[in-house]
Parts: structure tokens; C-alpha cells; sequence
């Protein structure tokens, strides 16, 4: 159990925090999640903070338009592209940062995962990064003080601690949320975080 003590202090650590994130923050108006990703381009580049390898997941997993309905209420807890390169190297990835060779690597061990189609592994993936409703940052400091999960599409949970997501893999990092954060849209929210999440123990 928090100390009130120690709650005032990530409480007023959360308060700076937010008042920095919301320059970076964006307020979509009419644009749906999925319109969010797609302004990233999809073209493999040397930006590490933008979502071409999530975009080209989503559409790959053929999860669009799902994140697309009007609505839906979501918030999608959304890896850049520095979080895909990192679980490429995570999984034996041994090259530079190259977006496309990691993208490449991620596609034959989800294959291999997937007994030879990865689609259906890489969607998995993709439904735990979603979660149902629209959670706010506050809302991950609340879970984290009283002990709450977050519930995915996929069914797992999510365990916060503040602005650190506890997946289900104990041998990789966990993510943090990142800049961009509480990126609003017309039917939920985007977080940016550092790393992939993984629904299962990964061999």
C-alpha cells in the first residue's frame, strides 16, 4: 500500500509530466485511431518515434478497420517504431536500425511462432495492445494505487505501475509510456510506449 506521502509525490511527478506531454499531444477532432497511425506514412524510414512498422501491422493483422468504427471506444497502447526494432533485437535481431529488416525479422519468428502463418500470432499481439474504453493517463495511477488491471481485447491483462505496462512475459522489458501520450481521437486514444507487449511467456 502507497504512503499518502508517496502518492503526493507521483501525483505531482504525473502533474509535470502531463503539462510536458501536452505540447507533443494531439487532438485528432474527426480523425478515427486508425487515421492516427496512417498519418505515419507506412514508408520504412529513420524516425524511431512514429508507428510505420505499427501501421504496417495493423494492416497486415487486417485490423483497420476495426480501429476505424466510429463506435468503438478504445485506447491502443501503441509501440513506435524504436519499441518493433528493439523486440526484433529481443528475439535475435543482430542488425542496425533498419525498420524493414526488423519488420522482416519480426514476420518470420511470428511464422515460426505461428507453426508457418504468422498472422494469426501478430494478431494476437495486436489485440493486446487495445484496450476497451478510454483510459486516461490519471486512470494508469489509479490502477497502479489500487491495485487494478487493464483489460484487453484480447482477453489478457496488463498490469500498470504508473507509466510502466507489466506484460505477461517475466524475460523482456516492459514497456513505458512515451511520448507522444494521450492522443486523442474520434473513438478512444493513442499512448505511445517504448516496447512491445507480450501476451504470452515468449519461448
Amino acid at each position: 500500500m502507497l504512503s499518502l506521502r508517496k502518492f503526493l509525490s507521483v501525483l505531482s511527478v504525473f502533474t509535470v509530466a502531463s503539462a510536458g506531454f501536452a505540447a507533443e499531444s494531439a487532438h485528432a477532432g474527426g480523425n478515427t485511431i486508425t487515421d492516427i497511425v496512417l498519418a505515419s506514412g507506412g514508408d520504412f524510414d529513420d524516425d524511431r518515434r512514429d508507428f510505420d512498422i505499427l501501421l504496417n501491422a495493423v494492416v497486415t493483422a487486417d485490423l483497420a478497420d476495426a480501429l476505424a468504427d466510429p463506435e468503438a471506444e478504445l485506447t491502443v497502447f501503441a509501440p513506435n517504431d524504436r519499441a518493433f526494432v528493439r523486440l526484433a533485437r529481443d528475439l535475435g535481431y543482430e542488425g542496425g536500425y533498419d525498420e524493414e529488416a526488423a519488420w522482416n525479422y519480426l514476420v518470420g519468428a511470428l511464422t515460426e511462432l505461428g507453426g508457418g502463418d504468422p498472422i494469426p500470432v501478430l494478431t494476437d499481439v495486436l489485440l493486446y495492445h487495445v484496450a476497451p474504453g478510454d483510459l486516461r493517463p490519471l486512470d494508469l495511477i489509479f490502477a497502479t494505487i489500487f491495485g487494478g488491471q487493464i483489460e484487453t481485447l484480447l482477453g489478457a491483462t496488463i498490469r500498470p505501475f504508473f507509466f510502466i505496462l507489466i506484460d505477461n512475459d517475466p524475460d523482456l522489458r516492459n514497456p513505458f509510456v512515451v511520448r507522444p501520450i494521450d492522443i486523442e481521437a474520434s473513438n478512444g486514444r493513442i499512448h505511445a510506449i517504448s516496447r512491445v507487449l507480450a501476451p504470452i511467456d515468449l519461448p
